[in-house]
């Protein structure tokens, strides 16, 4: 996965970017496939298009999620709601 891409500016409205190349960042950023594709999703990157309002609310979520200490938990949790938390307390996660 990116370990070192921490921002890719351009022009939302500008770039021609569709529906479905909005929904591939999305899905770069937090894969709800299962929780392991969660868990290898972008937790790296900051910035996609122009940090203002024009890109989609769901990557500006996602992007929000990565200023965490732990974005893959914060990811995990929000897209898993069914998942079984009693293993995180078991590892003594914080």
């Amino acid at each position: 996965g990116n370990k070192s891409l921490t921002s890719l500016y351009f022009d939302p409205d500008e770039s021609g970017i569709t529906d479905v190349g909005w929904d591939a960042f999305s899905k770069l950023l937090c894969d709800p496939s299962s929780i392991e594709s969660t868990y290898l999703s972008n937790h790296i990157i900051g910035t996609i298009g122009d940090n203002q309002d024009s890109s989609p609310l769901d990557i500006r979520e996602y992007l929000e999620l990565n200023e965490h200490p732990h974005p893959a938990i914060y990811k995990i949790l929000e897209s898993h709601s069914d998942i079984d938390i009693e293993p995180f307390f078991q590892w003594k996660l914080k």
